[in-house]
């Protein structure tokens, strides 16, 4: 039934993936909202000193361009996964390793600001979930090109 054709054997797909891949959807949307708050003509950067750092690196409108760019991505390549009846699982392990890039980036020059702050919440756990993402898209396509899925 996973791979009927027609409209419902897209929807039986994305309903059956998209629970397994709960967390890459998640920090998808997630890196796409939080490319369009550095985007919003505020002075996301100027008004915390967490960013000092963050700022001698990449302008705030870059680093919201890059985050909204892969979190659209992201979203498409999620989206793609779920509808196609073959599996396209190196679209999640690239995408898992951009976001684990990035988070480890956002992590690593908002603790060289010497300031904890919410950092700490959410950059360092979304960081480490890209990990096992990575982990668990690469072991899909292992088993996709072994035949086994």
């Amino acid at each position: 039934m996973l791979y009927q054709t027609g409209s419902m054997g897209i929807y039986v797909r994305i309903k059956t993936r998209f629970g397994m891949r709960l967390s890459e959807w998640m920090i998808a949307i997630q890196t796409l909202f939080y490319g369009l708050v550095l985007l919003l003509p505020y002075d996301t950067f100027g008004s915390s000193p967490v960013y000092s750092y963050a700022r001698h690196i990449v302008s705030e409108n870059v680093l919201g361009g890059i985050m909204l760019f892969f979190g659209v991505l992201r979203l498409v390549g999620l989206f793609v996964n779920g509808v196609r009846q073959d599996v396209t699982p190196w679209i999640r392990v690239v995408s898992a390793g951009v976001g684990f890039v990035v988070y480890t980036f956002l992590a690593w020059s908002f603790m060289l600001s010497g300031i904890p702050s919410g950092w700490l919440a959410f950059c360092v756990p979304i960081a480490v979930v890209e990990v096992v993402n990575v982990y668990r898209a690469a072991h899909d396509a292992g088993e996709y090109h072994a035949g086994l899925a």
